[in-house]
C-alpha cells in the first residue's frame, strides 16, 4: 500500500493551517524504542515535503509538548501511535498536549478497523518468504496486555477474531505478555503445527527486543525438532502500510 498523496496534499491545503502530530511512547531505556513510528513520520514526509509532520514522545526526545511547540499551524490533527486505546492515549497523551486549542485528537492507529486486513496480509508475506503454507500454520498476534487491569485489550482481541474468520490460517489465536493467555503457555499448547507470531506493538522497547525473542527461543529449545518451527514475524507495526492508517486515523479526528 502506497502513501495517499492527494490525502497528505489535501490536509496541507491551507498551507500553514494544518499539521500532523504522531505521538509514540518512546523510551528513555530503549534508544530506538520509537524507531516504528519515526520510520512512518519520514515517510509522509518524503510522500510531501511541504507537509508539516511531528514526531512527540511521552518518554524520550523530542517530548510531546516541545514537538507540538514547534508546529506552526492553526490546526493540528495528534494521532496516537499505540496499538490500544487506554491509559495513555485517554489519559497521558491529553495531558501532554496541555489543553491547547489547535489540537484534533485522533483515535490510535491500533483502532483502524483496516488492520484485521493488514495483519492478515502481513502474516501471508511471512508465510511466502519462509516457505510456509498458511493453511498449515498458527498465527499467534501477542500484544503488551495489562497486569493491572487485565481484559482491556479490546482491539487486539477485535483483529485476532477477525483475521481467524478469515480462514486464512489453519488457527489464529491471542497472546500478551502481561495477562493470560501469556506467550509462553499459549506456544506450549500449539506445537502441532508451525507457529508464526506476529506483534502487535506499535514500539520497539523491551517487550519486542527482549520479551517475545526469550520467549520464541525458550519454546524453539522446548521443540528440539520433535514438533514443528516457530517463526518471529516481526510486528504490524512496521509494516509500509501502516502510514496510510495514520493518515485514515488523522481524517477522522
Amino acid at each position: 500500500m502506497q502513501v495517499d498523496v492527494g490525502a497528505l496534499q489535501r490536509m496541507s491545503a491551507g498551507g500553514n493551517d494544518s499539521a500532523l502530530l504522531i505521538v509514540a511512547h518512546g523510551s528513555t531505556r530503549y534508544a530506538e524504542a520509537a524507531r516504528p513510528a519515526a520510520a512512518h513520520v519520514a515517510r509522509l514526509k518524503a510522500a510531501d515535503p511541504g507537509r508539516r509532520v511531528a514526531l512527540g514522545l511521552l518518554a524520550g526526545a523530542p517530548p510531546v509538548a516541545e514537538a507540538l511547540a514547534a508546529l506552526d499551524a492553526a490546526r493540528i490533527a495528534v494521532v496516537p501511535f499505540f496499538m490500544e486505546d487506554g491509559y495513555f492515549t485517554r489519559v497521558a497523551i491529553p495531558r501532554a498536549l496541555g489543553g491547547d486549542p489547535r489540537v484534533r485528537l485522533c483515535r490510535p492507529v491500533g483502532l483502524n478497523q483496516r488492520m484485521a486486513a493488514l495483519i492478515t496480509c502481513h502474516a501471508r508475506l511471512g508465510c511466502a518468504e519462509r516457505g510456509l503454507d498458511p493453511a498449515a500454520t498458527t498465527v499467534v498476534l501477542v500484544g503488551h496486555g495489562s497486569a493491572r487491569a487485565p481484559g482491556q485489550a479490546a482491539a487486539l482481541r477485535r483483529h485476532t477474531a477477525t483475521v481467524a474468520a478469515s480462514g486464512a490460517f489453519a488457527c489464529v489465536c491471542e497472546a500478551h505478555l502481561e495477562e493470560p493467555p501469556r506467550l509462553p503457555e499459549t506456544l506450549a499448547a500449539l506445537r502441532g503445527s508451525a507457529v508464526a507470531v506476529v506483534g502487535f506493538f506499535a514500539g520497539e522497547g523491551g517487550h519486542v527486543r527482549d520479551d517475545v525473542p526469550a520467549a520464541l527461543a525458550a519454546e524453539q529449545a522446548a521443540r528440539r525438532n520433535a514438533y514443528p518451527p516457530v517463526h518471529n514475524f516481526g510486528s504490524v507495526a512496521d509494516n509500509p502500510a501502516v502510514t496510510q492508517i495514520i493518515l485514515e486515523q488523522a481524517a477522522t479526528a
